[in-house]
């Protein structure tokens, strides 16, 4: 598949921290980019499925839901500890 150009307009520091971060793992800021937007994107998805299936549940059991309903909660925590951490 081509790749697309795309420009982004970024706060200083957004640039600053992924600029820091790309030098430190020795990668392309395009390829850091990349990465962490397919990661966001993969959390995403995952996100959506969880809550179609937490609605489900709810109409079925509640201890599913509870189920979901707490993973959904460590993957938005995995969420933002992810990005925090690849943003500095």
């Amino acid at each position: 598949m081509k790749n697309e150009k795309l420009t982004l307009n970024l706060p200083p520091e957004l640039l600053e921290a992924i600029e820091k971060k790309a030098k430190r793992e020795k990668k392309k800021k395009e390829d850091l980019i990349k990465e962490l937007l397919a990661f966001y994107l993969s959390i995403e998805d995952r996100k959506t499925r969880i809550k179609k299936e937490i609605v489900k549940s709810y109409k079925t059991s509640s201890e599913t839901s509870l189920f979901f309903s707490r993973e959904f909660f460590e993957l938005e925590q995995e969420l933002y500890k992810e990005l925090f951490n690849n943003i500095k």
